[in-house]
């Protein structure tokens, strides 16, 4: 077995289907079925049984799954050595990325960065916080960028802050808010604490909402059409938008503030281009202006 089939077993064994495994890796599935056999035949053992809702692996599959797992982790580490011979800051930044980072700021950060190490090339995965914080502890990526304050044991930064706002189409009165619409959208619980704290200190009744939507752009797109107000990070607003802004403040006066942090493993820093992507994020400006 090689590099490819250790790739294909573990990429059969988290989809638990062949066909999906075979779109995931771009090849035909009968060449994938084919490739299978031939692993069958080399070890004399039967990966798995297929079934209606996909296949389950053997005893023997799946110790042969840990081994391919083994492996691909063993030739990461000897490319990430070789690229961190000489001079040059190249090799592949494995980035796991909160979904709002990544559709507000990510795009601007990595071509930014990418101009100045062109020799970088970039593994991103998207997700939520809890998804991010997992894959960068069991170090399927080098550095994770997350929303909020959350627990993690080993180095992290803050990146940027910003503020909390009510957005909408039109400029709208605080004591009026119990009475309008508002768009919700599923977010890290943590922020959803931070707004119904607020809420519950200025409010006795609950706010009125008939649109739950999937996540913060979809409520933004509803707020342009003048189809309610949503409270979310001002890292939604950009150049162009015509939105009202009106800023949630703390029981002393300052604005409440939504922050961006970077967590990454301290080891990790011997490797150049995290080294040089920590050290890039510190000055890089992450925010638009806000008036």
């Amino acid at each position: 077995m090689g590099t490819k089939d250790w790739i294909i077993l573990q990429t059969v064994y988290e989809e638990k289907n062949i066909t999906r495994a075979a779109e995931r890796l771009y090849i035909a599935q009968p060449t994938l079925t084919y490739r299978l056999q031939q692993i069958e035949k080399e070890f004399d053992i039967k990966l798995f049984y297929r079934g209606r809702k996909g296949v389950d692996f053997t005893e023997e599959g799946e110790l042969l799954v840990r081994h391919a797992v083994a492996m691909l982790k063993e030739q990461q580490k000897i490319e990430e050595q070789l690229w961190n011979r000489g001079n040059e800051v190249k090799g592949t930044l494995r980035l796991s990325v909160s979904r709002t980072f990544a559709f507000y700021r990510l795009p601007q950060l990595l071509k930014a960065f990418n101009e100045k190490f062109p020799k970088v090339e970039f593994h991103v995965t998207t997700g939520v916080n809890s998804d991010v914080i997992q894959t960068v502890y069991k170090q399927e990526a080098h550095v994770g960028i997350v929303r909020g304050n959350h627990n993690w044991p080993n180095k992290s930064l803050t990146i940027s802050e910003e503020s909390i706002c009510i957005l909408s189409s039109q400029k709208i009165s605080l004591e009026d808010l119990p009475s309008m619409r508002r768009v919700i959208y599923q977010t890290d619980p943590a922020l959803d604490m931070i707004i119904d704290n607020w809420w519950k200190d200025h409010f006795s009744t609950p706010s009125i909402s008939h649109m739950d939507v999937d996540n913060v752009e979809i409520a933004k797109r509803m707020v342009l059409n003048n189809l309610g107000y949503c409270i979310s990070p001002s890292i939604v607003l950009e150049k162009n938008d015509q939105l009202q802004k009106v800023v949630l403040m703390d029981k002393n006066g300052s604005p409440i503030l939504w922050e961006t942090r970077v967590l990454y493993r301290e080891e990790l820093l011997e490797l150049t281009m995290v080294k040089e992507f920590i050290d890039f994020v510190q000055t890089y400006n992450l925010t638009f202006s806000e008036e």
